[in-house]
């Protein structure tokens, strides 16, 4: 493989010089770099995925109402009476 500048080679050493059975964790390693990288340069403009997991739950009710609700549909936790 022809490198195409001196650091290419010089990481193409380190990587030669590298036990073969650690060389997957080092390409995860190197992707997770790349990928860091990617991300610092974008400086934010990609948006980010949505989950479904949070962020998605509108409500007109303020925030000790909601709780208020919360409280009042426990169901004791197994009979154990657990004060909130």
């Amino acid at each position: 493989m022809q490198t195409k500048t001196k650091y290419e080679e010089m990481a193409l050493k380190e990587l030669r010089g590298m036990p073969g059975d650690s060389l997957p964790q080092v390409l995860k390693i190197l992707r997770s770099l790349r990928e860091g990288i990617t991300a610092v340069r974008m400086g934010g403009k990609k948006k980010p995925e949505v989950s479904g997991l949070c962020g998605i739950w509108v409500d007109e009710r303020d925030a000790e109402q909601i709780i208020e609700e919360i409280h009042s549909h426990r169901t004791g936790f197994g009979g154990r009476r657990v004060e909130l």
